[in-house]
């Protein structure tokens, strides 16, 4: 048994598959997901995971050298801004529609039990050296 992060095996075998400029997005409940990408559904009930639980138990496992939010989220979910600006190196806005084109592109998008608008990011995989 590991000693510690993230216990979910099928999560942790798609993220030793991510490489520099893979990317992975930590998706709300409600974000459409396209054919594509591997898909990790941590959801159980609305709010469960959170949304900066599986968050910040992503960014202690990777190295990520940007992230991709949706214009909206500063108007409409502030505190999730916020979070993001404290969390992550870089954060680029782009609208929301944009956002979940680019969803189809990722490697992976896991899943949480977050109810609140917007509360998605792409990030990008950086390299540790």
């Amino acid at each position: 048994m590991k000693r510690s992060g993230i216990l979910h095996p099928a999560l942790n075998a798609e993220l030793a598959r991510l490489g520099h400029t893979d990317e992975l997005v930590v998706a709300d409940c409600g974000l459409p997901i396209p054919p594509g990408p591997a898909v990790v559904d941590l959801a159980f009930t609305f709010g469960v995971p959170t949304f900066l639980q599986v968050l910040d138990g992503l960014l202690a496992e990777l190295v990520v050298e940007r992230a991709v939010v949706a214009l909206e989220l500063a108007d409409r979910n502030p505190s999730c801004a916020a979070a993001l600006a404290a969390r992550l190196p870089v954060v680029d806005r782009i609208g929301h529609e944009q956002l979940k084109a680019r969803v189809a592109g990722a490697r992976l998008v896991v899943r949480t039990g977050e109810a609140t608008p917007y509360a998605n990011v792409l990030l990008r995989c950086g390299v540790p050296f």
